[in-house]
């Protein structure tokens, strides 16, 4: 195999991954928005129960900046969630 066909293909996998990451977050991100509107709160209740600033709620919210792991502690504490690590399945190749 050339050396172009092993980059091309590794550049491929990175790509997936980035993608896969990038939905991820999506989802981990449209979750927090969807708990703060279900319990009716505006971002700025949200930063002060987390304390933090709301420009950093509105700023993951839009998904301009990725939080940090502590941030994302500080946010989910008062509804009453955490982050757990789980397995992620891989699809099977025939």
């Amino acid at each position: 195999m050339s050396k172009r066909k092993i980059v091309e293909e590794i550049s491929e996998e990175y790509k997936e991954r980035l993608e896969r990451l990038d939905s991820l977050e999506q989802e981990f991100v449209d979750s927090v928005v969807k708990l703060r509107k279900d319990k009716k709160l505006t971002q700025q209740e949200v930063a002060d129960d987390a304390s933090v600033i709301r420009e950093t709620i509105a700023r993951i919210e839009n998904r301009i900046t990725s939080p940090q792991v502590n941030t994302l502690l500080k946010i989910l504490e008062p509804f009453g969630y955490t982050i757990k690590i789980t397995k992620i399945s891989k699809k099977k190749e025939n």
